[in-house]
């Protein structure tokens, strides 16, 4: 119930008449770290792992863009090297509170995989599913963000070993990043 009253929070902010900065208009690129954490709906699977991903997009105009991001996380459980890795499309609708503080609301598709780069281990899924994601981007300098955001999605990955066995996925990330606006 938190998430979506901060999401339709977000969303009512961002349709709000902007205050939105000239310079954040065109093309960004950047990079953070995450913490990741990951459940099976179908299984006893709930663990956590550090993640790093590169994010980039093209703002429009004042109010809306579109955000495309590539993250991998490191080892879920320390037994056995189980990782998982994304590769997210999604429009973004944002307000600008100041030239300094802007916050954003995006929801959109990803291509999800979970795999053990391990031969000892044939876990393998893959499958796409769906995102919602929030965050505030805090103007450093003239070309430098500053990025705080979470994002929740779910997926039902399936395996490409074993016939009709999925997983059901739900992830929740939290991420620092930095980028560049070009």
């Amino acid at each position: 119930m938190k998430l979506k009253s901060l999401l339709v929070g977000s969303l009512l902010l961002s349709l709000a008449s902007p205050v939105f900065a000239a310079k954040d208009l065109g093309y960004y690129l950047g990079g953070q770290i995450n913490h990741t954490s990951m459940t099976d709906r179908i299984g006893d699977f709930e663990e956590s792992a550090l993640g790093l991903g590169i994010y980039g997009g093209y703002n429009f105009n004042q109010s809306f863009g579109l955000e495309a991001g590539i993250h991998g996380t490191d080892s879920y459980i320390d037994e056995v090297d189980i990782r998982s890795a994304a590769i997210t499309l999604a429009p973004t609708v944002r307000h600008a509170y100041s030239d300094m503080v802007t916050v954003y609301l995006k929801g959109g598709l990803l291509w999800e995989a979970i795999y053990s780069p391990d031969d000892s281990t044939t876990d393998d899924y893959r499958g796409i599913g769906w995102l919602l994601g929030t965050g505030v981007d805090m103007t450093l300098t003239e070309s430098l963000a500053l990025r705080l955001s979470y994002e929740y999605s779910e997926t039902e990955p399936e395996s490409k070993d074993y016939d009709n066995y999925f997983a059901s996925t739900r992830v929740h990330q939290f991420g620092v990043g930095m980028h560049y606006r070009f």
